[in-house]
């Protein structure tokens, strides 16, 4: 009988959870650099100074503002789907799961270089 609750709780936590929302973690880590370094960064409600890493929630929209002597860049991040998100397929409640976390997009690249010499 004690096997058998086991198994159904196992049961449970793999349906209920998508394969991205228990092999990655919710926030991913974001660089930012500049040169020269000092630059002031902002990625959405986030801000900081170059050389900045900040862990934002996935799936959002995000554009990186820096600026420096007066000068202003900007950088879109660029979402793609993580490939774990596939094997999904296989466990379908993953699916909607990892699509209403975020979880199934990253950022990629998650380095951002912005150039203030030119």
């Amino acid at each position: 009988m004690k096997e058998v609750g086991v198994i159904f709780t196992l049961l449970i936590v793999v349906f209920s959870q998508g394969c991205c929302s228990i092999f990655t973690s919710a926030p991913q880590t974001i660089s930012v650099d500049s040169k020269p370094e000092g630059a002031k960064v902002r990625i959405g409600p986030y801000k900081g100074v170059t050389p900045y890493q900040v862990s934002i929630p996935r799936g959002k929209d995000y554009v990186i503002e820096a600026s420096l002597d007066g000068k202003t860049q900007t950088l879109t991040l660029n979402k793609s789907i993580e490939p774990l998100y596939w094997v999904n397929i296989l466990i379908w409640p993953g699916l909607i799961i990892d699509l209403a976390t975020g979880t199934m997009f990253r950022y990629d690249p998650a380095e951002y270089q912005f150039d203030f010499t030119q």
